[in-house]
């Protein structure tokens, strides 16, 4: 359970962390862009401190009442990630990045969170309007988001399903390798190749501990997978002088970021193939 759970948490930073790019719907007036941003580091920070008030001057009039009424978390930190401008600039959609404690059954973790806000430009300053949300981020959707109720809120099941330990479990087993085992022939040149793949909404990235013997290389294609890429882990093997004809079975391990998970991959180096191909059938 302590596995499948910390898992999980680490799965919420990798999907707030999988659009870290700005995107503007067009270029923004630099002083536009900086006003804006100016406001809602402001707006972030007073979060951060836990002046509330402080956040409450930035709020528009029309949404002062749905402030009073959501909860006020203490970050840890936050920063903004992705803008989107609408109506010629004076309507944005904001995601920022933030970092709070997460406490579940007695433990803490830091966690980053996305969380997204609305802003429009009244009386030539830029606040903070709410606006009911349609989607919420979840690492229990196969897309990373789930509808909200009609009410506005997130449906709880959705959110934390009964069986959390099955929902890890199911989540981690859309990052895996096509094989666990390669060969290579120590007598010549030989290659042979895994695929590592990501089916999951959020970008993971993977690393090689590789052992260290001369001749042998092991290269990743890519070392960051968005939702849905692949990869190829090449095996390459080249005797020579520093490389000479040798036995041996080591262990690869294929490491991956935020989940935590190792794929260990068995390299035999042997003169002989340990799976020769099949003979011809004779002719009849």
């Amino acid at each position: 359970m302590r596995i499948a759970f910390s898992s999980l948490l680490l799965l919420f930073s990798a999907f707030a962390a999988s659009g870290q790019d700005t995107v503007l719907v067009d270029k923004a007036p630099a002083a536009v862009d900086e006003a804006l941003r100016a406001r809602v580091n402001k707006f972030y920070d007073a979060f951060v401190a836990g002046k509330y008030k402080e956040a409450y001057l930035m709020v528009a009039d029309d949404s002062q009442d749905k402030f009073f009424e959501l909860s006020k978390d203490q970050y840890k930190g936050c920063e903004i990630i992705k803008i989107n401008y609408t109506e010629n600039f004076t309507k944005a959609t904001v995601v920022t990045s933030c970092k709070r404690d997460w406490r579940f059954h007695g433990s803490t973790t830091l966690m980053t969170f996305p969380l997204t806000s609305t802003w429009q430009v009244v009386d030539g300053q830029w606040v903070w309007h709410f606006v009911k949300p349609s989607m919420v981020a979840t690492p229990f959707s196969p897309t990373g988001f789930i509808p909200v109720n009609p009410d506005g809120t997130a449906p709880s099941a959705a959110l934390v399903p009964p069986d959390i330990s099955g929902a890890a479990r199911g989540i981690l087993s859309k990052v895996g390798i096509d094989k666990s085992s390669v060969e290579l022939l120590s007598n010549q040149h030989s290659t042979a190749v895994v695929h590592l793949r990501n089916d999951m909404p959020g970008e993971v990235s993977a690393k090689i501990d590789q052992p260290a013997i001369p001749g042998l290389t092991v290269n990743l294609g890519q070392t960051k997978l968005q939702a849905n890429e692949q990869t190829t882990i090449l095996f390459e093997w080249n005797p020579g002088p520093s490389a000479p004809t040798i036995n041996t079975r080591q262990t690869v391990q294929v490491r991956i970021d935020p989940t935590g998970q190792v794929f260990p991959i068995s390299l035999v180096i042997d003169s002989e193939s340990k799976n020769p191909a099949p003979s011809a059938s004779p002719k009849k």
